[in-house]
């Protein structure tokens, strides 16, 4: 049993330590869930010149990071540090995304995720957008 704990723990510690740990948010509480889980009126909607009707992505970064191209959405793309906090897409230690947050066609965030990669991950953003019609 000793021997099995210890495995745990050095794994747990090796990935505390990796790279991949550090792409994540440290606040637990907003972490991937893979399913929409929030039902909350979406921050500056009208500011960011979104309109009901129709799903919209909203990308958060500070490295210029691109949203897959051809998107049946309204996409909007922000380096602004107050809208990224708005959609907790900041991290404790200031880092701005990179992530993006899907907006259903009431106005209503419904999911929201860190995603280094997001440019190559058009099917599943075109997934939650078509659940957010």
């Amino acid at each position: 049993m000793l021997g099995v704990d210890l495995i745990v723990v050095l794994g747990v510690i090796a990935y505390l330590t990796s790279p991949s740990h550090r792409q994540h948010d440290p606040v637990h509480a907003l972490q991937q869930l893979d399913a929409f889980y929030l039902d909350e009126a979406a921050p500056a909607y009208r500011r960011l010149g979104l309109r009901p009707g129709r799903p919209a992505l909203l990308v958060v970064c500070d490295n210029g990071c691109r949203p897959p191209a051809r998107l049946g959405a309204q996409v909007r793309v922000t380096r602004d540090a107050a809208i990224g906090r708005a959609y907790g897409l900041m991290t404790s230690t200031g880092r701005l995304g990179p992530g993006y947050a899907v907006i259903d066609t009431r106005g209503n965030v419904r999911y929201r995720t860190f995603d280094p990669g997001l440019g190559g991950h058009r099917q599943e953003i075109d997934s939650l957008l078509e659940r957010a019609r």
